[in-house]
């Protein structure tokens, strides 16, 4: 049986992230291309693979997932487990632009699962601007992280 375990800051819910700054090269975009197979059509090249809405939210956030499990309280006992993703894609991101990310923590959560342990979650959205464009969204990925509560 797992033992007491605090509950999540109340004050997480709607707290921002630092968000980031990031530019998808040419190189970068190609070796991304080639470790996916993805197709090598020419007049694909401007565009990057969606893949890279993944990437740049994980960059996005502005911390580290580090720092996201000591948001969450994790201890060494915890679990951390990649619960669900959505990318709602507005727009395909180009290759050679600049994409400056905002993030917020929508939720947390907390449920008792099956076997009786607990299983915390922390809802994250980082949504991604063309720095060509800055005031139109190209896109948002929402992220949540489980933290599978072990016992001390």
């Amino acid at each position: 049986m797992t033992t007491a375990v605090k509950e999540l800051d109340p004050d997480l819910v709607g707290r921002q992230l630092p968000g980031d700054l990031t530019t998808i090269t040419r190189h970068q975009s190609a070796i991304t291309d080639n470790a996916l197979h993805a197709a090598s059509d020419p007049d694909a090249a401007a565009h990057a693979h969606s893949i890279w809405f993944l990437i740049i939210a994980l960059r996005g956030m502005g911390i580290s997932v580090d720092e996201l499990c000591a948001l969450a309280d994790k201890r060494d006992t915890d679990t951390l487990l990649f619960g669900r993703c959505g990318i709602d894609q507005i727009q395909p991101l180009a290759v050679g632009h600049t994409y400056r990310t905002t993030a917020s923590i929508d939720s947390t959560a907390r449920r008792t699962t099956r076997d009786g342990s607990i299983l915390d979650s922390l809802t994250v959205t980082v949504t991604l601007f063309d720095t060509s464009a800055p005031d139109e969204a190209v896109g948002a990925v929402t992220s949540v992280y489980l933290f599978k509560r072990g016992q001390n």
